[in-house]
């Protein structure tokens, strides 16, 4: 059986905000090199009749990007951000590897084609923070800011993250997601939030390590 899977990234489509929008609903504009050079991968892999699949923001044991990026942000805008009202497609990384195993070997796979590989329910920033915070991978917060606060928050206190990266996982960034888990015998499982207890001890030690390391510079 010859096939090909290959993994993508939601963030081809580029900035935001995006809500709900199907797979090439629009047009790719991816803005980093990782985006630009993940969205080149693609073409081979469809000429040659593959699968693609794009998940939005993948969490989990591993992730060194998504949930330490969430940290600093909080602690450069320590309230909930517009609300938290953002709505985020996300998936985690055990659930994208089941997707991805399945689609390798499954007698039967769906068509070639793009495919968004999110949880097909998107999950709001509050309360992704709010089950970070009830882990203890984040502090809690009490106060509800308005965008543009925490955006003026944001410029007068440096750090690593953009204004862009803010953005992204700030504001709505979610992709219809239901078509992939309909057309392969692998449930999307009970969803991202769920599995994050059994991450959140490598979150802790993570960002742990990672501030001693800030703090020894």
């Amino acid at each position: 059986m010859d096939r090909i899977v290959h993994l993508s990234t939601a963030a081809v489509y580029g900035p935001g905000p995006h809500r709900g929008i199907t797979v090439d609903e629009i047009d790719p504009v991816p803005v980093s090199p990782a985006s630009r050079t993940r969205l080149a991968g693609e073409g081979p892999v469809l000429a040659s009749g593959g699968i693609v699949l794009r998940p939005g923001l993948v969490l989990g044991a591993g992730d060194r990007w998504v949930v330490p990026a969430l940290a600093e942000l909080l602690e450069r805008v320590p309230a909930r951000w517009d609300g938290g009202r953002g709505l985020l497609s996300l998936v985690d990384v055990d659930d994208l590897a089941r997707l991805i195993v399945t689609l390798a070997t499954a007698p039967e796979a769906p068509g070639p084609g793009v495919y968004h590989a999110s949880h097909p329910r998107p999950v709001s920033n509050a309360d992704l923070m709010a089950e970070l915070a009830a882990l203890g991978v984040l502090p809690a917060v009490e106060q509800d800011w308005p965008w543009e606060v925490c955006l003026d928050r944001l410029r007068s206190t440096p750090g690593r993250m953009s204004e862009r990266q803010f953005s992204l996982l700030a504001q709505d960034h979610w992709y219809a997601s239901e078509d992939i888990w309909h057309t392969t015998p692998c449930t999307p499982g009970p969803g991202p939030l769920s599995r994050l207890a059994t991450a959140a001890r490598w979150y802790r030690a993570f960002l742990a390590e990672r501030r001693a390391a800030e703090a020894a510079r």
